[in-house]
């Protein structure tokens, strides 16, 4: 069997970035870490609590919208938001208990394509 040193080049390379990560297991920026919030996780971060950030939810993605504590703080005209995934209410109007969800069933596509280009808004404008 003949050994081609082009096979050698990529196991070098792995071998430098294991490596690497084990000596500066920080240093990779690429890859945010991945953070699952229940339900009962995200509720407390709804704005009462002036020592905790604001966090919203919409279609699964959790954003952190402390910086707009004037609209999504107690009180803010947008409070109804915070501490929840209510993707639902932000094409329904709805912001009572039954539209207060995660859920699409029942929405149009259009519905659905708005609600997208909300979350995409947020993606844009917070963290």
């Amino acid at each position: 069997m003949r050994w081609s040193p082009f096979l050698g080049i990529p196991i070098l390379l792995a071998i430098i970035s294991y490596i690497v990560f084990q000596l500066f297991p920080n240093s990779c920026t690429y890859f945010p870490p991945v953070r699952l919030f229940t339900v009962e996780y995200l509720a407390p971060y709804n704005g009462t609590d002036p020592g905790l950030p604001i966090l919203l939810g919409i279609l699964g993605s959790v954003f952190d919208v402390t910086k707009g504590r004037d609209h999504y703080g107690a009180g803010g005209g947008y409070n109804h938001f915070s501490g929840r995934d209510a993707s639902r209410a932000f094409v329904s109007g709805n912001f009572t208990g039954e539209g207060l969800t995660d859920t699409l069933h029942g929405l149009s596509r259009a519905e659905v394509k708005s609600i997208v280009e909300w979350r995409d808004f947020y993606f844009r404008t917070y963290t």
